[in-house]
This record gives C-alpha cells, sequence and structure tokens, in this order.
C-alpha cells in the first residue's frame, strides 16, 4: 500500500513537473548532472558528475555511457526505475529542464535505497552462491537480520551479474 502510495505521488509530481510553465524556455539538463542531484538525494557521494555516476553504476543504476547528453523523459523515467519507482511518461523523447531534474531527484530521494542499504554493506559472498535465486535468498536474509527493509530491489540489482539456473557463462564450457 505504501509503495502504491508513494508511485502515485512520484507519477503526480512526475505529471506535474511536466506540464511546469508552458510559455518559459528552460535549460535541458544533462544526465551527468541529474546523476549528482540522484546521488546527494539518495545520500550517495557525489562530489562531481563522474563520482555520481560511479556511485550509481555501484548500485546497479544505468545512466548510459554519455552523461553529456541532454536528459530525455524517457532515461529519467529508467534511471527512477532503477531506483525502484515506477515513472512513466508520454514523452519520452522530451527534454528535461533543470527544474524538472529538481522535483524528480526529490522524489528519489523519497524511495532511496541508498539511505537504507549502502552498496558496500551487501554481502559479496552471496555473488559466489550457485545461481541468482541462492544470491537473492542470502542477500535478502543478510539484509533481514540487521533489521533493513527486503522490499527495495536492492538484492536483485546486487545478484544481478549471477547467472540465472541453468545458464553456464561463456568462460565455462557446457555441462
Amino acid at each position: 500500500m505504501k509503495r502504491s502510495l508513494l508511485a502515485l505521488a512520484i507519477a503526480s509530481a512526475f505529471g506535474l513537473a511536466l506540464r511546469a510553465a508552458p510559455g518559459t524556455v528552460q535549460r535541458p539538463i544533462t544526465v551527468g548532472e541529474f546523476a549528482v542531484r540522484v546521488a546527494r538525494a539518495i545520500g550517495s557521494p557525489a562530489h562531481d558528475r563522474s563520482g555520481a555516476a560511479s556511485s550509481l553504476r555501484h548500485l546497479g543504476i544505468d545512466l548510459g555511457n554519455d552523461l553529456d547528453a541532454s536528459l530525455t523523459e524517457g532515461g529519467a523515467s529508467r534511471i527512477l526505475g532503477d531506483l525502484g519507482l515506477k515513472v512513466v511518461t508520454a514523452h519520452p523523447d522530451g527534454t528535461v529542464s533543470v527544474d524538472k531534474a529538481d522535483q524528480l531527484a526529490i522524489a528519489a530521494s523519497a524511495a532511496s535505497i541508498a539511505s537504507t542499504v549502502p552498496a558496500a554493506a551487501l554481502p559479496t559472498q552471496c555473488l559466489t552462491l550457485g545461481n541468482r535465486g541462492q544470491c537473492d535468498t542470502c542477500c535478502t536474509n543478510y539484509l533481514a537480520s540487521l533489521g533493513l527493509p527486503t522490499d527495495k530491489p536492492v538484492c536483485a540489482k546486487f545478484c544481478s551479474s549471477v547467472l540465472p539456473p541453468g545458464q553456464v557463462s561463456s568462460s565455462q564450457p557446457p555441462p
């Protein structure tokens, strides 16, 4: 229920942000500038664009390859989605202004995964287990043992490098 209300609030804020001040022209924000805002909002180190991008990528957030590119609404939606927020837009190719980016960063802070679970605190020993499901269970149990929330996609992102059951990496011979 809480997540549904939060998603509704985020979607409303996103929708309002996209309709703000129709007569004014605002400078679009770059992906790197947005990364700094989001990283700061969720409590990750963000001294500059590359540091913020590194922090967010460490959390499993896909920023794309070009930090100098203008941020699109679709890109913002994808980044917030990687944070566990469900955000949709009617204009995925539209650019995001500085004001819109600030509003979206505030929304990101409301659903922060980093403020709850720093990536460095996750149990790396779970990554050595046989498959992704075992890794996710290990990670979730670890968070629960610390009294931390387990309803966010932290462990799924953390364990994404572990192969699903039945798949073999290209460096290993098939069974």
